[in-house]
Formats: C-alpha cells, structure tokens, sequence
C-alpha cells in the first residue's frame, strides 16, 4: 500500500506542476527579429502655437542609421529632428520609413516669451504603434511660467 501511495503522490505532484505552468505561461508574443514599423500620432491643444517645440528621434533603424520618418499630412519624408515648423498642426502622425526594435524620442518644448504676459496652457498627446497595434501614450501639459523642458519617450 505504500507504493500506491507513492504513486498517487507523485501524480498529484505531477498535476500540481503541469497547472502551475500551465497558468504561469504568459501569452507568447510574437518577437520580429527583424524589427518593427512605427507610428506616432502627436495631439496638440491649447495654446500650441505659442511654444518653440523639437522632436528628435535618438533610436536607430534596423540598417544602424537614425531613425526617419513619413510625415502623414505634409506626405513627405522627415529627418530624425522635427523642429516648430514640422509641429505646427494640431495633429501629426509620423511613420517609421525603416523598421527598428524600438522607438525613443527626446521632446523639447519652450514657451514663447510674450510680453507682458506667457503662453497660455498647452496640452500634448503621444500615441504610438507597433506593426499597427497600439503599445502606449504619453501626455503633457504645460503652462508657459518655465524656461526649457524636456521629456523622453520610449517604446518597444
């Protein structure tokens, strides 16, 4: 009787373990060795317009070069450095021309001195896409009483 105990022992151990993997595996994702191909929408409200902004990408694509991008509304090619100009609409979406294991961005924003008064509040929203799936966003607000600000962005 006592190897029939054994015996059930061991297969209930053996059934603990298989559900305990079973419900620890996490969902496999898929992983592109290759890399991926991004999109950023930037969402501005506010009093944009009175803000000096840069957006510099700092990720490289797949071939080691600096990341550039389409620029869906202007339909045409953007470097790594956006500048005011580049971020004057409302919205901005931009898309990764090479594809990249990541994206990381650097954002710079300043108000525009008016006198007598600042800029007024200004709100900024970052989406992005992996492959055309959404991974995450990023928001900011900022009212004109600072000198320079800077944030970083990063997703995989």
């Amino acid at each position: 009787m006592s190897n029939f105990l054994k015996t059930d022992e061991m297969r209930n151990y053996c059934l603990f373990l298989a559900l305990i993997l079973l419900f620890s595996c996490s969902e496999d994702k898929e992983i592109n060795p290759d890399g991926s191909t991004y999109k950023v929408v930037i969402e501005q409200s506010g009093d944009y317009t009175n803000y000096n902004k840069s957006l510099i990408a700092v990720t490289p694509d797949m071939d080691g070069q600096t990341l550039k991008f389409n620029s869906v509304e202007k339909n045409q090619t953007t470097d790594n450095y956006l500048e005011n100009a580049d971020l004057a609409g409302s919205k901005i979406t931009l898309v990764s021309q090479k594809p990249s294991k990541e994206i990381e961005f650097n954002f710079i924003v300043s108000p525009i001195l008016l006198a007598p008064a600042t800029a007024g509040p200004m709100a900024i929203k970052f989406t992005f896409y992996k492959d055309g799936k959404s991974i995450g966003e990023k928001s900011f607000q900022y009212i004109g009483n600072f000198d320079v600000k800077q944030e970083s962005l990063k997703f995989k």
